[in-house]
């Protein structure tokens, strides 16, 4: 734990409160609002610590904080030992210009991001420069499929603001299939404009030589290497493969036999 405060709601579009980030002071709060159905404790610029549910801690990051510290309090106030703590409250205008620190934990795990792949983006191992309007702009690769026929989705996640920000997809969804880790390349995006070239020069795949034309542009097809993508997203990776792998068994399946 490396904030001096936190801050609690209890309740959507409810008030925060805000407290010292405190072991005892987090308990109590749980406590207090021990009715409610979902809480949520984050720093004072909503990066987020914790949820909880009626009275019951659902998910916390930081687990050092949680085991050493958070849950022998809670425990006691929880089985009667003690009473419930007093939640010491400050007032938000007094900590309006305080400075947070970079949190220590996955702030982002309710947004999907295992510890693995937060700690590589906070190292930056898996960020990638984009060029765009003469600045460089750190970007995070996502792997994911299409719904329509589960072909590779590639999408570019700035890290411009030190926060995820969706950018732009890579590739896109033309009615022609593609073998596994094959795709074709979005040229026709003003908001991408080298993309190939980016590609490349970042050894994530080579051109095959198909093309596919829809409408008036014509989109080149690329064979990714699956090593160096799952260098920067395992997971979305494996998804993706282990989709395709079940779409496939599917689709055997559904086939009539042969007479």
């Amino acid at each position: 734990m490396n904030q001096k405060y936190l801050m609690g709601m209890a309740a959507e579009g409810g008030q925060a409160v805000v407290f010292e980030a405190k072991a005892s002071n987090v308990a109590a709060f749980i406590c207090q609002n021990r009715a409610a159905p979902e809480l949520l404790i984050c720093t004072l610029d909503y990066k987020m610590f914790l949820t909880a549910r009626t009275g019951m801690v659902d998910v916390c990051p930081e687990r050092k904080f949680l085991v050493q510290e958070l849950l022998p309090a809670l425990v006691l106030m929880q089985t009667g030992q003690v009473q419930d703590m007093p939640l010491a409250i400050v007032p938000r205008e007094s900590v309006q210009d305080e400075e947070c620190p970079q949190p220590d934990w996955n702030y982002l795990r309710w947004d999907g991001y295992s510890n693995e792949k937060f700690e590589k983006i906070m190292d930056g191992s898996v960020l990638l420069d984009y060029e765009f309007d003469g600045e460089k702009i750190p970007m995070e690769l996502r792997i994911g499929q299409y719904e329509d026929g589960g072909g590779l989705a590639l999408e570019l996640v700035s890290w411009k603001e030190k926060e995820p920000e969706d950018w732009d997809t890579i590739t896109v969804n033309l009615s022609v299939p593609c073998e596994k880790d094959h795709a074709f390349v979005d040229i026709n995006n003003s908001g991408m404009p080298k993309i190939c070239e980016w590609i490349e020069k970042n050894g994530l795949g080579k051109a095959t030589g198909r093309q596919q034309r829809s409408g008036f542009c014509v989109y080149p097809e690329y064979r990714f290497d699956a090593r160096r993508l799952k260098e920067l997203d395992r997971e979305g990776y494996e998804g993706y493969a282990a989709d395709l792998q079940q779409r496939g068994r599917s689709a055997k399946s559904n086939r009539a036999p042969e007479r």
